[in-house]
């Protein structure tokens, strides 16, 4: 049992041959025969006292220092994997944001007001309105979380000039790709729409550091326990009364604000929902799935123990 504990098996020249005890004649020899003691008849030599020596292989040796390593690499590829996850969720939202703006129906709303101010104030680039807006988010969030916010979040100013570059960079690949009907601008704004609701909840699922807006939405979560999706729904409107407000004041008219703000506004958070009400139900198969392969190894290995 011993061997079969540590995994490792011994050297088949270690083990008695069946013959060796069998003398010329045929019958046991006297001194190779086990006596009730467990020592051989006509022994004069006791057995040492202590703990038996351990036989070691280098085999054995290789495979724990092997397993020693793989254990201390699993949580840096796990960290590294979720930090790819939030990358991508930032990289997908700015492709969902641009394929909002294509269709010319009014931006959405976490980039509504910076869109309307970088109309009111030409000399200033939209890029660095957005930049500052997302700054102020993170002002909000501290205002909500006081002494929960943490420094790590801080990593939010940085992402978002990310986030910046992937929406020029998406929209310089877009080019002068645009609808031509009404109908098929409406069609834009919806899969702008569900590409934008995948990047939140690829943000969120990472449980990483978040883009602002997601940030903002979720610390109101942690302080009220309502679902990420509700807030969201609010949040958004939120944003898009204030960009309506910018329009009126700094450009006169209500200028990168239209009825597809509205729609973005009330049911984005409504797509996040049906997201994360399907990532739970695959999250859910995938723990019964590995919970019965568990179940299912530890049957084989019992068979295999009672076998041997």
């Amino acid at each position: 049992m011993g061997r079969e504990r540590s995994g490792c098996a011994t050297d088949p020249s270690d083990r008695p041959s069946p013959r060796a005890a069998l003398t010329a004649s045929g019958r046991p020899d006297a001194s190779s025969a086990p006596s009730g003691s467990g020592e051989p008849i006509g022994s004069q030599s006791p057995r040492p006292a202590g703990p038996a020596p351990k036989h070691s292989t280098p085999g054995c040796a290789s495979a724990h220092g092997g397993g020693s390593r793989r254990s201390n690499l699993r949580p840096a590829l796990f960290m590294t994997g979720r930090i790819a996850l939030m990358l991508a969720g930032i990289a997908v939202m700015a492709l969902g944001i641009d394929v909002v703006v294509k269709a010319d129906l009014g931006n959405s709303p976490i980039s509504a007001t910076p869109n309307v101010l970088a109309l009111g104030f030409p000399a200033v680039s939209f890029g660095t309105f957005m930049l500052g807006w997302q700054c102020f988010l993170v002002l909000v969030q501290v205002a909500l979380l006081r002494r929960e916010f943490r420094l790590v979040d801080l990593w939010q100013i940085p992402i978002s000039v990310f986030f910046g570059l992937c929406i020029d960079w998406f929209m310089a690949l877009l080019g002068a790709a645009a609808p031509t009907t009404y109908l098929a601008s409406w069609l834009w704004l919806v899969v702008g729409m569900a590409v934008l609701a995948a990047g939140i909840v690829m943000t969120v699922v990472s449980g990483t550091v978040m883009n602002c807006g997601e940030a903002v939405v979720q610390a109101v979560v942690r302080k009220t326990g309502a679902r990420f999706g509700t807030v969201k729904v609010g949040f958004d409107l939120a944003c898009a009364a204030l960009a309506v407000l910018c329009a009126l004041v700094f450009v006169g008219h209500l200028a990168g604000v239209r009825e597809g703000t509205v729609v973005c506004a009330a049911l984005t958070g409504v797509v996040v929902n049906g997201y994360m009400a399907l990532y739970g139900r695959v999250r859910q198969g995938a723990r019964r799935w590995r919970a019965g392969s568990g179940s299912r190894a530890d049957e084989a290995a019992a068979s295999l123990v009672e076998q041997s």
